[in-house]
């Protein structure tokens, strides 16, 4: 899974083997080494969208019926906006990883072509 983040949105990109891990655990997670300390995000089924950063780890929630349907269709992402009671939005934006294919040297066995065929842009 992969995670970017700007200003106030967060995307993250998953794998096929990431998509089955979150499909049969309900959950998937990946994690960065900061020497001493690992950041950790994950994406979790839940009763609503969420989004919650504790002890070094960021959790983005679903609805478990968006997910189902994501997972079992060819639908390519879920996007949703979280207003908090600030006034202050987050975009999330969580999307099936396609091939990209300027990167010759990079394992593309793991994503879905079979999507990215469907696109005129991949990547």
């Amino acid at each position: 899974m992969k995670i970017r983040c700007q200003e106030n949105s967060i995307r993250l990109r998953l794998r096929k083997s990431d998509l089955q891990t979150f499909a049969s655990a309900s959950k998937v997670s990946e994690s960065v080494s900061l020497g001493v300390q690992r950041f950790v995000y994950v994406l979790a089924q839940s009763e609503s969208y969420g989004a919650t950063i504790e002890a070094g780890q960021l959790t983005i929630s679903v609805p478990r019926d968006v997910a189902t349907q994501w997972i079992n269709t060819d639908q390519v992402g879920i996007s949703h906006s979280i207003i908090w009671e600030s006034g202050e939005t987050l975009d999330l934006l969580i999307e099936k990883d396609f091939p990209c294919l300027g990167r010759a040297t990079e394992d593309k066995s793991d994503t879905f072509f079979e999507l990215a065929e469907k696109k005129d842009n991949v990547c």
